[in-house]
C-alpha cells in the first residue's frame, strides 16, 4: 500500500487553516457584538426598574396627601461637571435613590415653608460624600432646589471624590 505524499495536500491545508482561523475571528466579532447588545439592555433595564419603582412610590404618595398643598415626591437630577467622567446610569440610580433617603424628611411638609427648609437641605447635602458606589466615592453639591406642584426637584452636581 502506497502513502501519497504530503505535498499534494498543501493548498488543501492552507484552505482549511483559513476557514478555521476565519471561524475563530467571526465568533469572536458575533461574541463582541452580543456582548455589547446584553450590556446595552441590562442598563436599559436597569433605568426601567428605577422608573418603575419611581412611579409605584409616586402613586402611593398621591393617594395618601391626595388634596394638601405639601411636597409630595422628591426628583434628583444628578450633574456632571465640566471637564469630569460621565457617570454611568447604574452609579446615577444609586445616587438618585441615596439623595432621596437624605430628603425624604421633607415629605408631607407643607410647600409653603419650603424657603426656610431649603436651607436644611443645602447644609445637609453641601460637600457630602456617597461612599461605595461601585468602586468610587461620589461628592454631591445642591444646585436648585425648586418646588412645583407637590414635587421637590432638586439638582445636585456630582463628581468622583478624591482624598486630600
Amino acid at each position: 500500500m502506497r502513502i501519497p505524499s504530503f505535498e499534494r495536500f498543501g493548498r488543501f491545508m492552507q484552505v482549511i487553516a483559513f476557514f478555521v482561523c476565519g471561524m475563530v475571528v467571526g465568533s469572536a466579532v458575533y461574541s463582541a457584538l452580543e456582548n455589547d447588545e446584553v450590556d446595552r439592555l441590562i442598563h436599559e433595564n436597569y433605568g426601567l426598574k428605577d422608573q418603575l419603582s419611581t412611579t409605584k412610590k409616586d402613586l402611593e404618595q398621591i393617594q395618601e396627601l391626595r388634596n394638601r398643598n405639601v411636597i409630595r415626591n422628591i426628583v434628583p437630577f444628578i450633574e456632571e461637571p465640566q471637564g469630569e467622567a460621565v457617570i454611568d446610569v447604574v452609579t446615577q440610580k444609586e445616587l438618585k435613590k441615596r439623595l432621596k433617603d437624605d430628603l425624604k424628611i421633607f415629605i408631607g411638609r407643607s410647600i409653603y415653608k419650603i424657603g426656610s427648609e431649603s436651607m436644611i437641605a443645602r447644609n445637609l447635602l453641601e460637600h457630602k460624600i456617597y461612599d461605595h458606589i461601585g468602586d468610587n466615592d461620589y461628592e454631591v453639591n445642591v444646585k436648585t432646589i425648586l418646588v412645583v406642584d407637590g414635587v421637590l426637584q432638586v439638582w445636585v452636581e456630582a463628581k468622583i471624590h478624591r482624598p486630600k
